[in-house]
């Protein structure tokens, strides 16, 4: 049997990529949960931190799209993937022999070039091994190891390490994962072949201009979603923990636990958003998941020190990163031509990721003459302007389309007879 239709082989490769994403999304966010004890030995400042946080997002931004194209033409996939892992591992535990705050930029500028590309080629793996009508459920499920792996287990993980050893160690056992995942994805999984209709198509449309993706309106409103999803995002993992220790006056431990808390109850969202989208409507979920997601930083506002503050970071803390797989996955999948899938999907975090990064420098920076409270502010904003532009985008899930179509024929019958 064909593994790319297989139900087993649908069922492994979403394991797989659960757990890669999972750890490799750790590989990317230790960096936050070391942070107090590099501020320390390094001496950084709030800009600094926001510095190399925007220049590892640049990184990422910058690989995604033109991986993306050449996997596009290619069609490979399995072996841009595995690449990307590897030197994912690798840059990451390179960021233990930073001794200054260059050092720190260049490296982890590295962890996000080769991280880039990874969740759109993985995407587009799950997407062709999916059955009809669970891609939605699948793409959850994969984006759902951020939730266990980086947000749940990742801070208490990455605390003790440091707290056991040092932050130089923690960032190296923190990457043996990751290495360990993608040996796993290159002996167990099939590279997608693509089919002779897709090979026609693609051979019809092999000079097609790239920026036609522009002429959809889901992409151009996906855009400025990821804009701002990425900007509150990246805020929030980039400055919680640290916000959660100086204006918060948590211990290193307690912020550990908070962080884990919210991954936990993220596991919940990762997985339930999609899913919910795939009952009500991408549109709708993304609207009313990102005015949830307004609560969390306007909580640490409002309540720094407290329960309030901390608890409403718990609860709704994760929402951005459980809706990114709607604007960022979902519905380009559901929009584009099969052989624009990639290149769109990597467009939407490239552009949202770069200008998201500048957002989250300017803030940390800003942070630095305002109070580290005021990055807060810029979060919540971030949440709010995206509910709003939702409501720009054309709903995609193939169960309202036909319910749409079903009821307009049923009302131009009833018109007709008439």
């Amino acid at each position: 049997m064909d593994n790319t239709h297989s139900r087993f082989y649908e069922y492994w490769l979403v394991a797989l990529m659960f757990l890669a994403w999972g750890f490799v999304f750790l590989d990317r966010t230790a960096l936050s949960y070391i942070v107090p004890s590099l501020v320390e030995d390094l001496n950084l400042t709030n800009g600094e931190i926001g510095q190399i946080n925007m220049w590892q997002t640049i990184g990422y931004a910058i690989a995604g799209p033109l991986i993306g194209i050449l996997s596009d033409r290619t069609g490979k996939r399995k072996s841009f993937l595995v690449g990307a892992i590897i030197a994912t591992s690798v840059f990451s535990a390179l960021s233990a022999l930073a001794n200054s705050y260059a050092s720190l930029v260049i490296v982890r500028f590295l962890v996000g070039i080769s991280e880039g590309p990874i969740l759109p080629l993985a995407m587009t793996m799950v997407a062709i091994a999916s059955a009809k009508g669970r891609f939605g459920r699948n793409a959850g499920i994969v984006n759902s190891g951020v939730a266990v792996i980086s947000s749940t287990l990742g801070p208490i993980l990455v605390t003790q390490l440091v707290s056991i050893t040092n932050w130089h160690w923690a960032f190296i056992i923190v990457s043996v994962p990751s290495f360990i995942l993608a040996f796993l994805i290159w002996k167990f999984t099939t590279e997608v072949q693509p089919s002779k209709v897709d090979r026609k198509e693609k051979q019809e449309k092999t000079r097609v201009n790239y920026l036609q993706i522009l002429k959809y309106r889901n992409v151009v409103v996906s855009l400025f979603i990821s804009v701002c999803c990425m900007a509150g995002l990246w805020i929030l993992y980039s400055f919680a923990p640290l916000y959660l220790t100086s204006v918060g006056k948590f211990s290193l431990g307690k912020m550990g636990l908070i962080m884990s808390s919210m991954g936990i109850v993220a596991i919940l969202t990762t997985i339930g958003v999609p899913l919910f989208s795939d009952y009500f409507g991408r549109k709708t979920a993304l609207i009313l998941f990102s005015f949830l997601a307004v609560l969390a930083p306007v909580g640490l506002y409002l309540f720094p020190s407290g329960w309030g503050g901390s608890g409403a970071l718990i609860i709704f803390g994760g929402i951005l990163g459980s809706i990114a797989p709607i604007y960022m996955n979902i519905i380009p999948e559901e929009t584009m031509p099969v052989h624009l899938t990639a290149t769109t999907s990597a467009f939407i975090i490239g552009v949202g990721e770069v200008i998201g990064s500048f957002i989250l420098g300017g803030a940390g920076t800003l942070a630095d003459s305002f109070g580290l409270s005021f990055v807060m502010i810029v979060a919540a904003a971030a949440a709010l302007i995206m509910a709003i532009l939702g409501f720009g985008l054309i709903e995609t899930n193939p169960r309202k389309k036909l319910k749409k179509s079903s009821k307009e024929i049923v009302e131009r019958e009833v018109v007709e007879s008439k």
